[in-house]
Order: C-alpha cells, then sequence, then structure tokens
C-alpha cells in the first residue's frame, strides 16, 4: 500500500535550466494544474509542493505562489511564500496546498537578478 494515492502523478514544472537578466516579477517556473491534464476536484484536493530554487550571482528573493490566474503580478494568489537565497546556494522547501481546477503554482522574482534557477514538483496527495 503507497502513502500517496494511485491517481494523479507528480507534475514539474514547465521550466527548465538557468535563467539571466531577470527583473522582478519574472516568471522561472510553473505548474499549471488547469493544462497538464490533472483531474482536480472542485471545492479542492490536497497537494504537495516541492519548490527548488538557486540563485548564482547573488542574494536573491523568491515568491511561491498558489495563484488562480495567469497574472504575474499580485493578482489571483491564494498563498505566497516569500523565501531568500543566498548567493550561489540553491534550497528546497516544501508546502502543502488546497488545489482547485485551474490553480497553478508557480516561482517569481522579487528583486531584480543577474541569474536564477527554480523547478516545481507538485503531486496530489489523495
Amino acid at each position: 500500500m503507497s502513502f500517496f494515492g494511485w491517481g494523479n502523478r507528480a507534475i514539474e514544472s514547465t521550466t527548465i535550466g538557468v535563467q539571466v537578466t531577470l527583473s522582478t516579477q519574472s516568471l522561472l517556473a510553473e505548474v499549471d494544474l488547469n493544462g497538464s491534464n490533472a483531474s482536480v476536484r472542485r471545492g479542492g484536493e490536497p497537494w504537495g509542493v516541492t519548490w527548488i530554487v538557486g540563485a548564482q550571482t547573488t542574494l536573491a528573493t523568491f515568491l511561491l505562489d498558489h495563484a488562480t490566474s495567469t497574472v504575474t503580478t499580485t493578482g489571483g494568489i491564494r498563498n505566497q511564500t516569500v523565501v531568500e537565497v543566498s548567493s550561489g546556494q540553491s534550497a528546497q522547501f516544501y508546502t502543502k496546498h488546497n488545489a482547485e481546477p485551474g490553480d497553478r503554482f508557480r516561482v517569481r522574482l522579487a528583486s531584480s537578478v543577474v541569474s536564477a534557477n527554480a523547478k516545481i514538483i507538485a503531486e496530489p496527495l489523495v
């Protein structure tokens, strides 16, 4: 018997690699539950999300968003976690969310940096 559900499998973010010349609100990675063929029930269901972020040349502040729309500003954010990563470092974070159909998980920057990278792995907990 598995701890995790037998339905949906983990979904990985679409953005890959180190991105350069980034400004505030730059989108680094995203998992779109609407476009990923994930079957999410109305009313929501629990999802676990692993966030991996890193910066090569400077301190970076990342915004880990659980959002309802494609707008990359503050609109449509259900939940946001703000984390900082030192120069030349990467970090991994794990959060739990009540995801609804059409939701998305995304990593954005809160400050301008020369280069950064991110990956998201989202998986249903039912």
